[in-house]
């Protein structure tokens, strides 16, 4: 496929999105992209890039472009991009409505703070944005003009201006909510367009041939609940307009929808169907002579094929699919469908951007970990200690994961065994939960693989004993036996134990005794939830459907919190209010007795009747069979075993992700000198007077950039 100068390989485009690396460390940055190209995206984008240090956006560890050492460091990226014969693509942005924490203190070269200054409006946080002189306007301009210059020299061969999701200053000349200028940049459609045209005129006439040039446009704001009505961007007002009046200085058009609030771009399987962007620009690539590119949570090849057919657009776009599977096209292309590592729509990597931190995955652990700890997410060496037999005790996310690569680095014999029928530990049970289905794809990647491993056994309904486990002939143990929500009613915000057993008996209930046990919960039904991420809110929201008359009280300022990382939280608490959920934050139980909770919430305490109390709260490590194999270690040589390890929730309750990650890092590491210990990771860094040993770790030396 033609872009302008370029051709794309095919028509996988691996879309702008935050890694966690920045330009501060590009080998993380090369390992991360380049196993992308790798994998067979035609086109490898790295990340929105800061032009300016005015409209930097720290701590966020996010990529620059404002000098010659950042061209040398992308370089370094594009170089590995081009490595496997794919095309790299830069996003270019001069961020706007940002007030605070900027590595230039918000200062143009002017002395002046022109952060989304078209209007001189409030953005928030006791901050008003510079209205705009006419000099601020060409200077940023030309700024646009540099950085593409950069990007030219740094090697990129497409070079995206962002216009979308609200965020950049091309975006906001665009939109009326932003823009009320009166001059010749506001007001009309030409006029508040006129900047974006004219920034791109210029950039194209600096570049000539040598790179292609494309806007990310933000068809659609999505903004009708803040009331904003038409002066946001609408995908059936004005977006087709500015794609015809732009069309003749692009050479293709990378089309998202979200503004105000750019979770509702990047939705998550609770809220969002594949292709959910359908509806606001499946009419749009008519609008446009050049190749249009979409994204929408795109996991199915059918589904692929489907939109590209149809001319909804020309590339798939992804983020997302393509951390959940860097070789999702290689796979499609070589025609093994049923290897690719699904996308959950978890948006765990989601929360990580808002966190500020670097790339993890649900599904694959060995996203970020390309450079600093040398892993392949398709290649595994074969151990040197594989002609060990390893017994797994739980097929949880963690034991599932540990022993898939177990057999996969050729261990002689991987007996996984689980105690219940089926795989997947607690998936079973929290895909029950509204909008949770797509999790179920943990489970069903991970069975298909030991299914083809003719080195893994899996057992079902058996439970062992440390006897049986002592007996069973293994020479390595691996623990995974998971944990269990508590009913101690302990509280991470003060720490003592609240007595709900003696008053409440079988009233008080966990998750596990409703989703997975199917106890009767009764009419009313109050969840304390000190979890803070969704099984509160999904519990609440699984009850309220069937018809029961829900309250949930927790003490956060905000019910299941973590959900506004990964950009659900607002979706969720309409749906909750929408079937008339009782949410009382900041309100703590205080006391239970046989007829109900006494609840303070905001200095007044009131009773409530209930039928039945679902603690979702702290979760208990199930590390009882590891702890009585360690105290037994004395027998371990003459049973034949070397070690005992355990991994994943019975070593501590958290993330999904976490426990994936530990099982995998054992299995990585199980002919390690300490497998328990993992292995040092690389570290990116400047350091002052540094050496060639500095930075090498286990016998692994880094980038050449040192």
């Amino acid at each position: 496929m033609q872009l302008g100068p370029k051709t794309a390989r095919n028509r996988f485009w691996q879309t702008p999105h935050a890694a966690g690396f920045g330009t501060e460390r590009p080998s993380h940055m090369a390992g991360y992209r380049g196993m992308k190209a790798e994998g067979g995206w035609g086109v490898v984008f790295t990340e929105a890039t800061s032009i300016a240090p005015e409209v930097d956006k720290s701590p966020a560890p996010l990529a620059r472009l404002w000098d010659e050492g950042d061209i040398r460091n992308s370089r370094y990226v594009v170089d590995r991009i081009h490595e496997h014969g794919s095309l790299a693509g830069i996003e270019l942005e001069y961020h706007s409505s940002i007030g605070f924490s900027t590595e230039g203190r918000g200062l143009n070269a002017r002395g002046v703070i022109p952060v989304a200054g078209e209007s001189g409006l409030p953005v928030g946080y006791a901050a008003t944005c510079a209205a705009l002189e006419l000099e601020d306007i060409e200077e940023i301009q030309d700024l646009h003009v540099k950085a593409a210059l950069r990007a030219r020299d740094a090697g990129f061969d497409l070079i995206t201006f962002h216009c979308g999701h609200a965020a950049s200053i091309l975006a906001h000349f665009l939109i009326p909510y932003y823009n009320t200028r009166t001059d010749a940049y506001g007001g009309s459609f030409e006029n508040r367009a006129r900047f974006a045209r004219e920034t791109l005129t210029k950039a194209r006439a600096a570049l000539g041939d040598s790179a292609a040039v494309g806007l990310r446009f933000g068809v659609d704001t999505l903004d009708e609940p803040l009331g904003i009505g038409e002066r946001g961007m609408r995908a059936h007002g004005e977006a087709p307009k500015f794609i015809a009046y732009m069309d003749d200085l692009v050479d293709y058009w990378d089309l998202v929808i979200g503004g105000f609030d750019w979770g509702l771009d990047a939705q998550s399987s609770r809220t969002a169907k594949e292709n959910h962007e359908a509806p606001f620009v499946a009419h749009l690539k008519k609008h446009s002579k050049k190749p249009v590119v979409n994204v929408g949570r795109f996991n199915s090849p059918d589904t692929m094929v489907d939109v590209i057919r149809s001319g909804q657009c020309d590339f798939i776009g992804a983020a997302r699919a393509g951390i959940s599977d860097p070789f999702l096209p290689e796979k499609i292309r070589t025609g093994r469908i049923e290897d690719i590592r699904e996308c959950i729509g978890c948006n765990f990597c989601v929360s990580r951007d808002v966190a500020h931190a670097h790339q993890i995955c649900t599904q694959n652990a060995t996203i970020g970990e390309e450079f600093r700890r040398g892993w392949h997410p398709e290649r595994f060496t074969q151990a040197s200690n594989h002609d060990n037999d390893v017994l797994v005790v739980g097929a949880g996310p963690a034991g599932m994961e540990c022993a898939m690569v177990l057999g996969k680095r050729g261990m002689r014999n991987v007996h996984l065994i689980e105690a219940t029928g089926q795989l997947g530990g607690c998936l079973n049970w929290v895909t029950k939960i509204p909008g949770r289905e797509e999790w179920r794809r943990l489970i069903e990647y991970r069975e298909f693989q030991l299914s083809k491993l003719n080195n893994v056994t899996t057992i079902f309904n058996t439970r062992l004993d440390a006897d049986e486990v002592l007996d069973y002939g293994a020479g390595l143990v691996v623990v995974a036996t998971g944990s269990r929500y508590s009913r101690a009613g302990l509280s991470p915000y003060d720490r003592r134990p609240m007595d709900f057993l003696s008053a409440l008996g079988e009233r008080l209930l966990t998750p596990e005794d409703v989703l997975e046990a199917g106890k009767p919960v009764g009419e009313r039904v109050v969840i304390i939830d000190t979890d803070g991420y969704f099984v509160g809110p999904g519990l609440a929201e699984y009850l309220a459907k069937d018809g029961h008359a829900v309250t949930v009280v927790t003490p956060a300022e905000a019910l299941g919190h973590y959900t506004k990382f990964t950009m659900e939280y607002r979706r969720l608490m309409l749906d909750l209010e929408t079937l008339d959920v009782d949410i009382r934050t900041g309100s703590t139980v205080t006391g239970a007795t046989s007829n109900g909770l006494q609840v303070l919430s905001h200095g007044k305490t009131s009773d409530q009747a209930v039928d039945s109390v679902i603690l979702v709260g702290q979760r208990e490590a199930q590390s009882g069979l590891y702890r009585e194999l360690k105290g037994r270690s004395a027998q371990w040589a003459e049973n034949g075993i070397e070690a005992v390890y355990r991994i994943g929730d019975c070593v501590r309750p958290n993330f999904i992700a976490d426990a994936v990650f530990s099982g995998h890092r054992l299995a990585r590491e199980i002919d390690s000198p300490s497998p328990a210990q993992p292995l040092p990771f690389v570290r990116e860094r400047r350091l002052i007077d540094a050496t060639e040993d500095d930075f090498v770790v286990g016998g692994r030396a880094t980038s050449p950039l040192y």
